[in-house]
């Protein structure tokens, strides 16, 4: 299962990461926070937004736009 991890970092700062079942790192904060409570706010906030979030190809339109002007929704 999925979960979110929340640490300190070397600086003093506050990060989380998104981690797979395997262990490995699939997504990060990008950015460290000055308090653990930032930190899990920013991973629940994260957790609320992702599955709105649009997935883009490179020509910057969405699956589904990509699939209105013909081109495979799919992208496996």
């Amino acid at each position: 299962m999925l979960r979110f991890e929340v640490y300190e970092d070397r600086a003093g700062e506050w990060r989380w990461t998104l981690v797979a079942n395997n262990g490995k790192t699939i997504a990060d904060s990008g950015e460290g926070y000055v308090s653990e409570y930032n930190a899990m706010r920013a991973a629940a906030r994260t957790k609320e937004l992702a599955p709105q979030a649009p997935v883009k190809r490179p020509d910057g339109t969405t699956l589904r736009e990509a699939k209105e002007v013909g081109y495979s929704a799919d992208p496996f």
